[in-house]
């Protein structure tokens, strides 16, 4: 049986869609009145349709070619935004505004002063609204507020500007999260997390090349009205809201109602997102869902993984520019030697996320590239204990691979959140929660970079704590390894295959909020 998009809005929905709704992980509780309930139902076949190998290829190909491309330049565009202060640290900001160290670290911090109270907000109305046209509005909204940045001439006026940019890219992280799960299978999560995360190794490349071109076109124009780091923020902002405005136009809200799929193309996509039981996103509050986030043990889990890891992550993305320009290089050497550190990320994002998904062992992927930041800031900061300049190419390369490898285990684990949380509301809850504490560790994370110009005590503290998320990521695998065990346990009880599982309704118990046939993804 399929439901058709053309059927009354108050028809009833049958024993069979019920047990769709369930398998697909959509509450059963308001099914009855299709008004509210999620876009997929709409597409859902009652019985599971196999898709066939080659069939299965064209749609992701298809869906990749319309929807990657636009998730990808999103997070270049960002993150070059979120970096103008990084730039700026060594184009003249502070001296021009007469700041002091701990002036421009609040700047860094500041901005999280503006995302943690959005997070909460944006999650809300993204259930209400398609969270790609909603990001793509908070984009064109935040290239107006970066543009303003050129009109600053007081560290009290880049403050307020800071706290308005975070607000509106608070929107980012957790859109995009919703956005590959409504579009992707869980077992190509992390490969399309890593993709478009890996675009911050890109913006970190364009941005210190067009950095320098500002440096170099003021140098040779010194009687210009903008200095170098006013032209970035006109330039980069400009940018984001002429892509917010096209991103909302051409990019399709979800796989229900994008223009570019046929009628048997949707339905066949659909029917890809089955295994996932997590549908593409139902209008619908449910607070009994939004009680279970706050506790689920492991949302709790992945706070204490996001304070430990990217506390330091955070301090390196303000001081990138900084850290390198302490190691004895002037201001246009520095911008072209932080270019490599995006190739390094480029590679650690994507490679693996691909190897998540290759091997379906996400978080020992993450341990592997946790292990890569330690490994990388030992060798900074014990050639760096020998003296400040001691073998700075050494330096260095221990540098790129902190840097560059230091958020790759938080997207997967970013990716892991889409795979392993079932229920809309559940979802944007559970982000909700992460977010804010994601935001901050990124206000923390700048202010414990304070003791310049080599930062001994901030270099310890990344170790540490790098260390102990390191030790969570075993932790979380462990109880996902058990849990899983403990399910396959229960169906091989009841006779039931693990294919069944997988295809139709195991535990078919529509009174059990629970999904027996969902196992998470380690």
């Amino acid at each position: 049986m399929v439901i058709h998009p053309d059927a009354e809005s108050d028809s009833k929905i049958d024993a069979g869609a019920t047990a769709t709704a369930y398998e697909l992980g959509i509450a059963s509780d308001h099914i009855a009145d299709t008004k509210g309930a999620d876009g997929v139902l709409r597409y859902a076949a009652a019985i599971a349709v196999e898709i066939d190998e080659p069939t299965n290829k064209r749609l992701l190909r298809l869906i990749d070619y319309h929807v990657l491309p636009w998730l990808c330049g999103l997070y270049i565009l960002q993150y070059l935004d979120k970096g103008v202060l990084s730039y700026a640290g060594v184009m003249g900001l502070q001296k021009e505004l007469h700041m002091d160290s701990l002036q421009y670290s609040w700047l860094g911090s500041i901005y999280y002063v503006g995302y943690i109270p959005a997070v909460p907000l944006h999650n809300r109305l993204m259930q209400r609204f398609p969270p790609s046209k909603y990001i793509a509005v908070c984009m064109a909204l935040w290239g107006v507020v970066l543009t303003t940045m050129a009109a600053c001439d007081s560290w009290a006026g880049l403050m307020v500007q800071r706290t308005a940019l975070g607000s509106l890219e608070a929107s980012v992280n957790a859109g995009f999260m919703l956005v590959t799960a409504s579009w992707y299978r869980k077992y190509e999560h992390a490969s399309r997390v890593g993709t478009w995360s890996a675009c911050v190794g890109l913006a970190n490349i364009i941005g210190g090349a067009i950095a320098y071109g500002c440096v170099a076109g003021y140098e040779s124009h010194p009687s210009a009205k903008f200095t170098s780091w006013k032209i970035l923020a006109l330039c980069t902002g400009l940018i984001s809201v002429v892509y917010g405005i096209c991103m909302y136009l051409f990019l399709a809200g979800s796989v229900v109602t994008a223009s570019w799929l046929s009628e048997d193309d949707r339905i066949l996509a659909v029917e890809r997102l089955r295994g996932n039981h997590q549908g593409i996103g139902s209008t619908k509050y449910k607070k009994y869902q939004a009680k279970e986030a706050w506790l689920d043990y492991r949302t709790w889990t992945y706070v204490l993984f996001v304070l430990s890891s990217q506390i330091p992550a955070a301090g390196l993305v303000l001081f990138n520019s900084v850290l390198i320009k302490s190691l004895g290089f002037d201001t246009k050497t520095t911008l072209l030697l932080s270019m490599p550190g995006g190739l390094v990320n480029i590679c650690c994002n994507y490679g693996f996320g691909w190897l998540a998904d290759r091997t379906k062992k996400r978080l020992l992927a993450c341990i592997l590239a946790n292990l890569i930041s330690i490994f990388g800031a030992a060798l900074f900061i014990g050639l760096g204990n020998v003296s400040p300049l001691h073998d700075r190419i050494g330096q260095l390369v221990g540098y790129y691979l902190m840097s560059g490898s230091s958020s790759t285990a938080w997207f997967l684990i970013i990716s892991l959140m889409s795979s392993n949380v079932l229920g809309y509301t559940k979802k944007t809850s559970s982000n909700a929660i992460v977010f804010v504490f994601q935001g901050l560790a990124y206000f923390v994370g700048p202010l414990c970079f304070t003791d310049g110009p080599y930062y001994h005590k901030a270099k310890d503290m990344t170790i540490g704590l790098w260390t102990a998320s390191t030790a969570l990521l075993a932790v979380m695998w462990l109880l996902n390894h058990r849990e899983n065990a403990k399910r396959d346990q229960e169906m091989a009880a009841k006779g039931v295959s693990e294919q069944a599982a997988a295809t139709e309704l195991a535990f078919h118990d529509l009174t059990d909020k629970e999904n027996k046939g969902f196992r998470y993804v380690t």
